[in-house]
């Protein structure tokens, strides 16, 4: 098979084994588009083995951008050397999921994705993509910043289900990338009194550098800390709780340091065989809310968009590691740990 017709694919086994296949080129149908790929986000979602060994060998992936190289039949308001970042998923906006704005429960959500993914050289955006998300980069953004869209995209979901407000007293538990897009994206929401907590000193800093006011490794009394956030807020509790780290201990922390009325986000998985112990009387004469924020809608990537073209949120300074395709086992084992650094990236010729 003629090389130029051919394109280099990793297949996922689990974190320690990926391997470079060589296939062809894949063709765009009727309103479909070829994309050539220049960079691809590692996410933790592409670590969790739990989730993903079942279904190998599979075609990771969803945090891409590319240059457009070939269009289907049909396809109009692109052009051939557009430089696009496309989400993953994409809803049918007619389901009863859709049409309560639940968007990302739509069955036709969870089941579109950029095949083969993201981590190949080429992937093919279907018609449903093209209609409604596939975005052009501005110029300002690089490839590599332009994979933030999806990541960026789910913080801004997670601050929307949970009804953020300005001037809301916000605690956010947790900094990884994750943890700091949202350190940035509350400060543009208009959250001033955020409590941040993190075990890791190194992300502690990095915290403190992406402006969080106040910065905390929690006590292991429960009771302290209710006290400490109390002094800081000179109120007791937060109003909007987020639980950006999927540790048991985090989960259970953040439903002790709700205010009364608050909501708790759970912003991260555990395994599903994993369960925490419920508070009911507290749920029950506190009124809290306990929500979960899954992936991000076609809403939310327009503001991510923007909110990194402006400038509200430094994508640049959240990616610290770019790898080549064929040393991505080693950028998931990295995103997988809890070594120095962000963002992995892997980055195409």
């Amino acid at each position: 098979m003629n090389s130029k017709n051919t394109m280099k694919v990793a297949y996922y086994y689990d974190n320690h084994t990926v391997k470079i296949e060589h296939e062809a080129i894949p063709e765009p149908g009727a309103g479909e588009i070829l994309v050539q790929t220049k960079a691809c986000g590692v996410c933790v979602a592409d670590t969790m083995e739990w989730y993903l060994t079942g279904r190998a060998p599979l075609t990771l992936g969803h945090e891409p951008t590319g240059i457009i190289a070939k269009l289907g039949e049909g396809v109009t308001g692109f052009k051939v050397g557009d430089r696009v970042a496309v989400h993953h998923h994409v809803p049918c906006l007619i389901c009863e999921h859709c049409l309560k704005g639940n968007f990302t429960m739509c069955d036709t959500f969870k089941t579109t994705h950029v095949k083969p993914g993201g981590f190949a050289e080429y992937f093919i955006a279907s018609a449903l993509h093209v209609e409604r998300e596939t975005h052009l980069l501005p110029d300002s953004l690089s490839f590599e910043v332009g994979t933030l869209m999806e990541p960026l995209a789910c913080v801004i979901h997670g601050i929307r289900k949970a009804k953020i407000e300005p001037g809301d007293r916000v605690i956010l538990i947790g900094t990884g990338a994750m943890g700091l897009m949202f350190i940035q994206a509350l400060h543009y929401y208009g959250v001033r009194d955020l409590i941040v907590y993190e075990m890791l000193d190194w992300r502690k800093q990095k915290a403190e550098e992406f402006g969080a006011p106040h910065v905390f490794t929690p006590f292991q009394n429960v009771g302290e800390e209710i006290e400490r956030v109390a002094s800081v807020f000179s109120k007791p509790g937060a109003e909007k709780v987020i639980v950006a780290a999927k540790d048991l201990s985090a989960m259970r922390m953040g439903m002790q340091l709700a205010a009364k009325g608050g909501t708790i986000l759970f912003f991260a998985t555990p395994h599903p065989d994993e369960w925490i112990e419920l508070f009911p009387s507290k749920v029950f004469f506190d009124e809290l809310t306990l929500t979960g924020s899954y992936s991000a809608d076609h809403l939310d990537t327009r503001i991510a968009i923007n909110l990194l073209s402006n400038g509200a949120v430094d994508g640049e300074a959240l990616i610290t590691h770019r790898h080549p395709l064929e040393n991505l086992s080693d950028a998931i084992l990295r995103t997988a740990g809890r070594e120095q650094g962000l963002k992995n990236v892997i980055v195409f010729d």
